[in-house]
């Protein structure tokens, strides 16, 4: 048995991001923060024959690690192995502590990098007092003259669960995989690309969470029970869609990095009707068919990915981590065009 552990909207951990530290570097191809049956320990050392044998001897001594005897077995005992000379777990550009890393931060774990990044985000930022009032306002309206409005969408909506039920279940814990799809990176191509990912999921799971604490909005289910979702509701309010918010968020960031204002390695990834805007809306919308969400709640993720996008890009000092991730990130898209 597996329990995964994952978006916002989708469980209580983290999209995505390495599988595990035993995977690291699977594209996403797991969930991150796994809670597993399967053994932790990944490299087990038991007792291996030696490969010769020692003069006299017809058998194979055993070897445990390090090698109890030389190869082939003697009187001698090996030597033991020197020290590395390893000054940093990842490489650095200052030794001076706090330490200046090289970007991306090799040696890190997607996921555990992005922590460090939501740790930087959360030190500097400050909720925008318009953007609450944004919010109250857009509430007011969903939950006043909208409300039947918004009973009637989400009814409506119900008749393509069959349809696009199977699409929807795959970005319930991670949608990363769509993106890469999308803009056909993984973190072998894009490594940096691959690190700002996750770090802007996390940043949006934070923001997100933020808000659902401060309005604390019934599920619709709770409302109206005709919709009878088909999953598990998720243990957190509604209002923002936490998949709305980090797929916009996440949209905002890969426009910026492969789009005309980056590299301009990608002139189709960005505006409007760009294929990552599309697909951010796309995921939160599917979010409203399962029951989940309302239509102003995916509003209201778009809102906040946007503040917060420009509150980090206008004033990217004050997320110095994520402003060397990000001009790394743009460098390995343009280094597709040569």
């Amino acid at each position: 048995m597996i329990k995964a552990l994952g978006l916002a909207d989708g469980a209580d951990g983290a999209d995505g991001a390495d599988g595990a530290d035993g995977a690291d570097g699977a594209d996403g191809a797991g969930t991150l923060g796994r809670i597993t049956t399967r053994p932790a320990v990944v490299r087990p050392i038991g007792r291996s024959p030696s490969i010769g044998t020692a003069p006299g001897e017809d058998w194979h001594r055993g070897n445990q690690w390090p090698p109890e005897n030389t190869e082939p077995p003697s009187a001698n005992a090996p030597l033991q192995w020197q020290q590395n000379n390893n000054a940093h777990f990842t490489p650095v550009i200052d030794p001076v502590i706090p330490v200046t890393i090289v970007q991306p931060p090799r040696a890190w774990s997607t996921f555990h990098y992005s922590i460090v990044l939501l740790t930087e985000f959360a030190q500097a930022w400050e909720p925008p007092a318009d953007l609450q009032a944004q919010l109250t306002a857009l509430l007011a309206q969903a939950t006043g003259p909208q409300a039947a409005q918004e009973r009637a969408n989400l009814d409506e909506a119900m008749e393509f669960r069959p349809g696009v039920l199977a699409e929807a279940l795959a970005q319930k814990d991670s949608f990363t995989a769509f993106f890469q799809g999308v803009m056909s990176f993984n973190r072998n191509t894009h490594p940096a690309t691959a690190y700002l990912v996750q770090g802007a999921l996390r940043i949006a799971q934070y923001v997100a969470m933020y808000y659902k604490d401060i309005y604390q909005r019934a599920r619709p289910s709770q409302l109206w029970p005709e919709l009878i979702p088909p999953i598990v509701v998720p243990g957190h309010a509604s209002f923002p869609s936490g998949h709305a918010t980090e797929s916009a968020f996440l949209a905002h960031w890969l426009e910026l990095i492969a789009g005309p204002g980056g590299s301009n390695v990608m002139p189709s990834a960005t505006g409007a009707e760009s294929p990552v805007t599309r697909l951010a809306q796309r995921i939160a919308r599917n979010r409203e068919v399962l029951g989940l969400h309302y239509p102003s709640d995916s509003e209201a993720g778009r809102i906040i990915a946007l503040s917060v996008f420009t509150a980090m890009t206008t004033a990217p000092d004050q997320y110095p981590k994520m402003r060397d991730l990000w001009a790394e990130a743009k460098t390995e898209w343009g280094e597709f065009l040569q």
